[in-house]
C-alpha cells in the first residue's frame, strides 16, 4: 500500500509502460515483476522501486483515471508567450505592492500572493506543467504551487519564502487576505515580504530564461 504520493520519474515510468503495453499493461508489469525482467524495461529502477515500496495490490487497485489526469498534466507544451505573459504579470503585481506596502497593507500582501502564484506557475509551465492542469489542481494553493515547482527542479530561492507562502496561501485560497490584516494587526512584515518576493521572481527569471 502506498504511504506517499508517487515522485514525476515513478509516474512518467508507469505512464510509458502502460503505452507499451496497451489495455492489459498492469498484467504485463505483475509478469515482470514476477519474472524479474522488468529490469529490461525503461524506468527500469522507477518500476522496480514501485514493486518494492507498493506491490501487486497497489498495481491492481490503481485507478486508470489516476494515470489519466497525469498524463494530461505531461501533456503541457511550454508556450513561452504564456510563460512571459505570467511573469510579466507577476513582476506587474510585485511592483504595485511595492507602492502600496505603507498606505495599504493587506493590498499589498494580495498583490504579492498574485505575484508568487503568477511567478510559481510560469516555472511549472516552463517544466511540462499543462496551464489547463494548473488551473484545475493548483488554483491559488501557493504552498502545492511552491512544492511542485520545488519538485520540478526549482532551487536558490529566498530562505524565509515557505513561511511566507504557509501564511498567505490559507487566505489566498479562501479570498481573505483581507482578514489577516484586520484591528490594524499584520501577520509579517510587508516590506520585507515585498522585498522576498523580488528575489523569488529574479530567481524564477533565471530558470525560465
Amino acid at each position: 500500500m502506498m504511504m506517499r504520493d508517487l515522485h514525476d520519474e515513478e509516474l512518467r515510468a508507469l505512464l510509458a509502460f502502460r503505452q507499451r503495453h496497451g489495455r492489459c499493461w498492469k498484467a504485463a508489469l505483475l509478469l515482470r515483476w514476477s519474472a524479474g525482467t522488468d529490469t529490461d524495461e525503461p524506468g527500469s529502477a522507477h518500476l522496480r522501486h514501485l514493486r518494492n515500496i507498493a506491490g501487486p495490490r497497489w498495481l491492481i487497485g490503481l485507478p486508470a483515471a489516476t494515470l489519466d489526469d497525469v498524463a494530461r498534466r505531461f501533456a503541457g507544451i511550454a508556450d513561452p508567450a504564456l510563460v512571459a505573459t505570467f511573469m510579466a504579470n507577476a513582476v506587474g503585481f510585485s511592483r504595485g505592492a511595492a507602492g502600496s506596502v505603507e498606505i495599504a497593507p493587506a493590498s499589498a500582501a494580495h498583490s504579492l500572493a498574485i505575484a508568487i502564484e503568477l511567478a510559481l506557475k510560469a516555472f511549472l509551465m516552463k517544466a511540462g506543467y499543462a496551464d489547463d492542469w494548473n488551473r484545475v489542481h493548483v488554483r491559488h494553493d501557493l504552498e502545492k504551487a511552491l512544492a511542485l515547482a520545488m519538485e520540478a527542479g526549482l532551487s536558490g530561492l529566498p530562505p524565509e519564502l515557505p513561511e511566507l507562502v504557509a501564511i498567505l496561501s490559507p487566505a489566498y485560497r479562501r479570498h481573505q487576505i483581507d482578514a489577516l490584516f484586520r484591528a490594524g494587526a499584520s501577520p509579517f512584515a510587508v516590506a520585507d515580504a515585498s522585498r522576498c518576493v523580488d528575489r523569488l521572481l529574479a530567481v524564477i527569471s533565471v530558470h525560465i530564461a
